[in-house]
């Protein structure tokens, strides 16, 4: 299989993004009418709710983890990705705490060949 046809291709792309905190680069790898699904369960969907999301999220200069565990393909450009995460922030009072789940994400394969997330939900099914 070649390169352009992993569903996990997003994955590197979406954590350098996401560490550099580059809120244009992490919003590239979602489609433009994604959803995100946070732990409250309410979402962020499509451009810019996701870009507020994000700007929120890297105010507390998180360092993220990511290990796709599983991937089921449903037919050549849709698949559902299993993804182990780990998520750590130190405050300006030093103090550290780490998240971490196992999100349930759905990637799709865009006509140029490279993947993006249409549904990104970290916490999976708790």
């Amino acid at each position: 299989m070649g390169h352009e046809r992993n569903p996990a291709d997003v994955y590197p792309a979406l954590l350098k993004a996401f560490n550099a905190g580059d809120i244009d680069a992490t919003v590239a790898c979602y489609e433009p009418q994604a959803c995100f699904v946070m732990k409250s369960g309410h979402t962020a969907r499509g451009v810019v709710e996701l870009r507020e999301m994000f700007q929120a999220t890297f105010s507390y200069n998180s360092d993220l983890k990511l290990d796709v565990s599983k991937i089921i393909h449903a037919g050549d450009d849709l698949a559902l990705v299993i993804v182990k995460w780990t998520s750590r922030t130190v405050s300006s009072s030093g103090e550290t705490k780490v998240w971490a789940g196992i999100a349930t994400d759905i990637v799709r394969r865009q006509p140029d060949g490279t993947w993006k997330l249409a549904l990104d939900n970290p916490y999976g099914i708790e």
